[in-house]
């Protein structure tokens, strides 16, 4: 049901989607949707009794060389097993799908006419309106901003570390990027060429797909319970310092 809703062929090659831990015949009850596999999310899916966990991050992402259980990674999998609990990733494959995290995310950023190439999305608005009330109408807080004094008209995006896909956003006409992660000489870049980029860090343009996707988990896994676990951004605003515009 996983792979015909966002098919894990699609995944990028770099990435690793699909079974993490846990055992393919396993009966599964109840799910849990987390954008990250972390410890809060395993003690809450033992706590509540899940079979299952289904992030958007990978909890393994390089080849495994030992399982020292003094370390971190190991110890979620010896967590997991000891529960009994499975964890399915579902990473750029959820990103580029249909009603995936991207299609939320450019329906969080109000863009009309969404066209899709992979994971990065491209759409208008109504109207060109300046970026500072452009930026002040969304519904996420503390972005950074690159101001190439360009009004908003169209929009590229893409969810999590996507400033690679700037440059074909502007080859296409785009005068707004926005992503997370933005390193700074990128920014430097895309700000000489004229383009607005918008950074609204990796959390924010993931997390908000969390919710979408469990509804719509729901619906397909009939029979199952399934429940969104909301997180928390590992960054922190200092208090009295954050951003708004």
């Amino acid at each position: 049901m996983l792979d015909e809703m966002a098919p894990f062929e699609t995944a990028e090659h770099w990435d690793n989607a699909g079974l993490m831990v846990g055992d393919p015949d396993q009966i599964v009850h109840s799910a849990l949707v987390a954008l990250d596999p972390g410890f809060d999310v395993i003690r809450h899916a033992i706590q509540t009794g899940c079979d299952l966990i289904i992030t958007h991050h990978p909890l393994i992402f390089r080849p495994l060389v030992n399982l020292d259980l003094a370390r971190p990674l190991a110890k979620k999998i010896s967590m997991l097993i000891k529960a009994g609990i499975s964890l399915v990733s579902m990473h750029t494959n959820l990103d580029k799908c249909a009603s995936g995290v991207a299609d939320t995310m450019a329906g969080a950023l109000g863009l009309k006419d969404v066209k899709a190439d992979g994971a990065m999305r491209t759409g208008t608005i109504a109207a060109p309106v300046p970026l500072a009330a452009w930026i002040g109408a969304l519904p996420f807080r503390g972005a950074k901003v690159v101001d190439a004094g360009k009004d908003v008209s169209f929009v590229g995006m893409c969810p999590g570390s996507g400033m690679d896909y700037w440059l074909e956003a502007f080859d296409m006409g785009c005068d707004t990027f926005v992503t997370g992660d933005v390193r700074y000489h990128a920014a430097v870049d895309a700000r000489d060429a004229g383009m607005n980029v918008i950074d609204l860090g990796h959390f924010a343009t993931e997390e908000i797909a969390i919710g979408p996707v469990s509804a719509m988990l729901q619906e397909k896994l009939q029979g199952i319970e399934v429940t969104g676990f909301k997180g928390k951004d590992v960054f922190i605003s200092q208090p009295g310092k954050e951003r708004e515009y």
